[in-house]
């Protein structure tokens, strides 16, 4: 008999990038799937792309709920709140387990899953605590992610480093899966089949020439994406032919181009904004900026590379786990030091470095591999 299964996110962003198939994967296996999400504040993805979202979850026939969870690690009074709200949608529903996702929401929803007896998988998409990272984070991040790890049936870790240290706390099942899943083989194909072709155009369409070198970041406007390092570094190298452009949304837009103006970047730089295909877009570029100040794998960066994009990347985040050479990329020991990512930048120009993918590498990222780890891991988990 199938089980009721509550899906827990911060933010609609979060079950669109991350969770629609893992829905399907509980829906073929004969269990009921509700998901309990924020969709006033949808988090990186357009209001559009999140009406689309609701509409395709109600043709699954998944029942929805908004949860307005806070940003960050929130305040008592939403917290509490949603606690309460959460408690009642188990009990409305007759929920037999959670799975939840990101740290806030994870919190709360072990907490209401302990309360109410039932059986709680957590995925972590980047423990906010790392080796290399700041020791502050280790000091308030650790100690709160340990604790809860007793009320975890089972803690999906996505990158390596994480899942040695997940293996350490008190959680029933520790589990890890290369990522979320993305379409190696698909991007493979296009890769070979449309690379010349659609560099042209989109080049032609961003007013890019032939002898620009275009690099490009893809990610949320925000601190943790750590955008404003690289526009300080394309600042200090001061070569007019680099243009940077930015696909993605969020709370440092305007501080983004604000910068843009006192650095004389002005057209130099470019935010695109939210883009549903960001694949031409690799195709197009000379170099993929994705220097994160932490992360848990990073789709940005790993598309970039299955794409056949040079990357600079951040050496302690999980996109360790794909960049694994000097023909991939470049990871630079601290992602905040504008000499040393502006260097790399300089030394991707001056090597004009052209990426053929592993793809034998990389296909353990493949969305075909993931999902048939996810199903195992609900066929054991869930039944």
């Amino acid at each position: 008999m199938g089980k009721r299964v509550l899906i827990v996110t911060n933010t609609a962003s979060m079950i669109k990038l991350f969770n629609i198939r893992n829905i399907e994967i509980l829906q073929k296996l004969g269990h009921e799937v509700i998901v309990a999400t924020n969709f006033s504040n949808p988090g990186t993805i357009s209001e559009q792309v999140n009406q689309e979202l609701i509409k395709k979850l109600r043709d699954l026939n998944v029942k929805l709920y908004n949860i307005e969870f806070s940003r960050g690690v929130g305040n008592p009074i939403s917290n509490r709140r949603a606690f309460k709200e959460l408690c009642k949608i188990v009990d409305d529903n007759s929920i037999n387990v959670i799975h939840t996702h990101a740290p806030l929401s994870s919190i709360i929803s072990r907490r209401v899953a302990h309360a109410k007896k039932i059986k709680c998988i957590y995925t972590s998409h980047g423990f906010q605590f790392f080796h290399g990272g700041p020791l502050k984070n280790w000091l308030l991040f650790y100690p709160v992610e340990r604790f809860y790890a007793k009320y975890t049936d089972a803690l999906i870790t996505i990158n390596k480093d994480d899942y040695k240290i997940a293996q350490t706390f008190p959680s029933k099942h520790v589990y890890y899966i290369p990522g979320v899943g993305t379409n190696i083989t698909q991007m493979k194909k296009y890769y070979k089949s449309s690379r010349n072709i659609v560099r042209k155009r989109i080049r032609k369409e961003l007013g890019v020439t032939p002898n620009d070198f275009l690099i490009l970041s893809v990610g949320e406007l925000s601190k943790r994406k750590n955008h404003l390092t690289v526009l300080k570094a394309i600042a200090r190298l001061n070569n007019p032919s680099i243009k940077y452009i930015v696909a993605g949304i969020g709370p440092e837009d305007e501080k983004l181009k604000e910068e843009s103006k006192k650095l004389g970047l002005e057209k130099q730089f470019k935010l695109l904004g939210f883009k549903k295909n960001v694949r031409d877009l690799y195709l197009a570029a000379d170099l993929n900026t994705f220097i994160s100040l932490r992360e848990g794998l990073g789709m940005g960066g790993l598309e970039g590379c299955a794409l056949g994009l040079y990357i600079v990347t951040s050496k302690n985040t999980g996109a360790k786990d794909y960049v694994t050479n000097t023909e991939m990329g470049i990871k630079v020991s601290n992602p905040l030091n504008v000499s040393e990512v502006a260097e790399a930048i300089k030394k991707v120009m001056h090597k004009h470095i052209v990426v053929k993918p592993d793809y034998k590498s990389l296909l353990k990222f493949d969305v075909a591999n993931v999902d048939k780890l996810m199903e195992k891991i609900y066929r054991k988990e869930i039944g």
